[in-house]
């Protein structure tokens, strides 16, 4: 899964938001199956989770910004 923050030739459209949503929450169900002392477990899913998070909000800010142009 190609991330902008990550590789400056990635892009994010709206046909990879599902990856990217299910992700999320897949990882999201993982954190709350984390028991106490899996700390270093929990902060690098954390971090995943934020960064799935944050791709999502690009593709849809790109999405509404895409939407709302007047066409030329």
């Amino acid at each position: 899964m190609c991330d902008s923050a990550r590789c400056p030739q990635a892009t994010h459209h709206g046909v990879h938001r599902p990856v990217w949503a299910e992700h999320a929450e897949r990882t999201k169900t993982f954190l709350g199956q984390l028991g106490t002392t899996r700390a270093t477990e929990h902060e690098r899913l954390t971090s995943d989770y934020n960064r799935a998070q944050r791709v999502i909000t690009e593709i849809d800010d790109a999405t509404t910004l895409d939407e709302n142009e007047d066409p030329i």
